[in-house]
C-alpha cells in the first residue's frame, strides 16, 4: 500500500490461509483499508465472534470504517461505524433466488467485484449508494453460480444486471 499515491478507497478481501498463518500482519493491516471483506466462517475466526453483527463490530474495531461479511447462500451482512451522513449501520440483504446453482467457486469474489465496481463507478459513498453497491455484487454472484468458471459471468452485460436487479428489488416490494 505504500506504493498508492492519494487512493480514495482501499478494500482488501482476505482469506482464511492469512488469518491462520498472518494473523498479526493482518490486523495491522487493516488499519489501513476503508473496506474488510470476509466470508461468515472467515469473519468469525478473525474476530473470535460466533455471532456476525458483534464478529462484524469486532472486526471494525481493528481499523476498517466498513465491513462486508459473505454469508454464501445466506447472502450478506456490512457493518459500518460511520459513513457521511449515518453512523453505526448494520444493513443485511439475502442472496438473490436462483433456481439452479451449477457452481458457487467464485460467487464472493464476484460479489465484491461487483460491490467495488459500483462504488468506483458512482465516485462517492454514502448509505444509499453502499446499499445498491451490495445489491449489485448480489445480483452480479447470482449470475456466477448458473455455471462454470467465467462461462456465465463472461457474457454479461451491463442490462443484464440491470433486468436482474429489478427482479431482485421486486423480491422486497411488500
Amino acid at each position: 500500500m505504500s506504493k498508492m499515491h492519494s487512493p480514495k478507497l482501499i478494500g482488501l478481501d482476505s482469506m482464511n490461509y492469512w488469518i491462520n498463518t498472518k494473523r498479526k500482519e493482518l490486523i495491522r493491516l487493516l488499519k489501513r483499508i476503508d473496506i474488510y471483506v470476509a466470508n461468515d466462517q472467515e469473519a468469525r475466526d478473525l474476530s473470535g465472534e460466533s455471532n456476525l453483527i458483534k464478529a462484524a463490530k469486532r472486526l471494525s474495531s481493528f481499523g476498517p470504517k466498513m465491513v462486508l461479511i459473505k454469508k454464501g447462500e445466506h447472502g450478506v451482512l456490512f457493518y459500518s461505524r460511520s459513513l457521511p451522513g449515518a453512523s453505526g449501520i448494520i444493513f443485511s440483504l439475502p442472496a438473490y433466488p436462483v433456481e439452479k446453482v451449477i457452481d458457487p467457486t467464485g460467487a464472493g469474489d464476484t460479489f465484491a467485484g461487483g460491490f467495488m465496481g459500483y462504488l468506483a463507478k458512482s465516485g462517492k459513498i454514502n448509505s444509499s449508494l453502499i446499499k445498491k453497491a451490495l445489491a449489485y455484487g448480489t445480483v452480479a454472484a447470482s449470475f456466477n453460480v448458473e455455471d462454470f468458471g467465467l462461462y456465465r459471468t463472461g457474457e454479461l452485460t451491463l442490462g443484464d444486471l440491470e433486468r436482474r436487479l429489478i427482479k431482485f428489488k421486486d423480491c422486497f416490494s411488500f
